[in-house]
């Protein structure tokens, strides 16, 4: 949200967090990766061994959620 502003605006930048909010940031990451360990340790589907070829990883419902997986 803006400095001077009431509401937040979306932009072509992603978000920006002042020092004390990235530092809440990190300290809930610490948080959620204690509570929950398997997250911590998760890899994304893409360094994953079915992504090791093209027509395997467009079949990727995850990286690919509008691909019709038929025609492939």
């Amino acid at each position: 949200m803006p400095y001077d502003g009431v509401e937040p605006n979306p932009s072509k930048k992603g978000i920006a967090l002042r020092i004390p909010e990235w530092i809440e940031f990190l300290r809930l990451v610490e948080v959620i990766n204690n509570t929950y360990p398997d997250l911590a340790t998760a890899l994304s589907c893409y360094m994953e061994l079915d992504h090791a070829s093209q027509m395997s990883a467009l079949k990727c419902s995850e990286c690919y959620p509008f691909v019709d997986t038929d025609i492939i």
